[in-house]
């Protein structure tokens, strides 16, 4: 039976571990920007007492961008944990029919009618087709303000939305719905296989950078720019760190797509989930088509995929070539990759090296 993560109705949302998961994440994503936003700002003053010169210059430009991003966290985790402000996850998630309506005179918000008839409005661009795919969703609110916070199964992520008038909004042709099969012939699967091949790309991750800040440190040796050397200095040096990763990385990509586009079905098989600590792969032990246990590790985890996982006990499997697989849900649009040892129950080593962990999300949350 195809199952899918959905959060518990039984509990304050703000109990629910998937929900504890979100939040989580949320956290770590913010606590990495801002450090880059602070040691960017630092860097910055501290060029403010160097001459202008051509180094110095890209030193600049760069800890500028370094910032610009960095400053995304804190915003983006103060939008995204409004519903905890509002009060709004000390009651439980509730789950209602749902179908999407369109609202002509505006373009880019998402309207989802309940069944009482109250339209919602919301930013999140997958909204739509997962109210479509499963006629559902879960909210928590709306509150005297007509603010509220919605879930659909299948995604470990919330979106804001408020209550608007239902005057003007229409409702959307239902779109084509998929039967269970080859997974690339499924739309949402086909849009999260974007992703899975621009891994392949991983390495350029790390030598774009290094390129730029090689040309950073030759900007800086004449007139010698004390901060172009330091700045571009630190590029080239963490880059060359991440380079074995991100070239391991993009092989592991490189057989996951190549066992996808093979695929004809979805496999599902259950697997139990190991407890996870800080600084190690989430890995579990999974009964393989025939009866073989394997050992799976997940060398780049997707916060959807392995909570579904968590949830449903079952793994969904895309492709597989060699001691690689492509991991999925059908029917949403997530995807990641793992690593398979067959007749083994205990990780030896890690796929991946260590450097690679420092992107892996935060996954103690998971119910054990």
């Amino acid at each position: 039976m195809l199952r899918y993560l959905e959060p518990r109705t039984d509990v304050p949302a703000k109990d629910d571990w998937s929900t504890g998961l979100i939040l989580q994440e949320l956290g770590m994503v913010r606590h990495a920007l801002s450090t880059v936003a602070l040691v960017s700002l630092a860097g910055l003053v501290g060029c403010l007492f160097l001459p202008m010169v051509a180094g110095n210059i890209a030193a600049i430009v760069v800890l500028s961008l370094l910032l610009l991003m960095g400053a995304v966290g804190p915003v983006m985790h103060r939008v995204e944990t409004l519903p905890v402000r509002r009060g709004l996850l000390e009651e439980p998630w509730r789950r209602s029919p749902a179908t999407v309506v369109d609202n002509p005179g505006v373009k880019y918000a998402t309207y989802v009618r309940l069944a009482d008839g109250t339209v919602l409005e919301s930013f999140d661009v997958e909204l739509p087709d997962m109210v479509h795919e499963f006629g559902e969703i879960f909210l928590c609110g709306p509150n005297d303000r007509g603010k509220a916070v919605v879930r659909v199964a299948g995604l470990a992520e919330t979106a804001n939305a408020k209550v608007v008038s239902p005057e003007g909004v229409v409702p959307r042709e239902p779109g084509e719905r998929y039967e269970l099969g080859r997974p690339l012939d499924e739309p949402a699967v086909r849009k999260a296989f974007s992703g899975l091949v621009a891994g392949t790309h991983a390495a350029l991750g790390a030598v774009i950078p290094a390129v730029i800040g090689a040309v950073i440190v030759l900007m800086s040796l004449w007139p010698v720019a004390p901060a172009g050397l330091v700045v571009g200095g630190l590029v080239v040096v963490l880059s060359l760190l991440m380079l074995p990763s991100t070239i391991e990385l993009g092989r592991w990509y490189r057989d996951a797509v190549k066992g996808m586009r093979a695929a004809q079905t979805w496999t599902p098989v259950p697997v139990t989930l190991f407890p996870w600590q800080p600084g190690t792969l989430v890995s579990g032990l999974a009964t393989m088509p025939g009866g073989r246990l394997a050992l799976v590790q997940f060398v780049d985890p997707n916060l959807h995929v392995v909570a579904n996982i968590a949830d449903t006990g079952t793994m969904w499997i895309a492709g597989v070539h060699e001691d690689v697989i492509a991991v999925g849900v059908p029917r949403v649009p997530v995807l990641t990759i793992a690593a398979v040892q067959p007749d083994s129950d205990t990780p030896r080593e890690a796929p991946v090296p260590w450097i690679q962990r420092l992107r892996q999300p935060d996954f103690s949350g998971l119910p054990r």
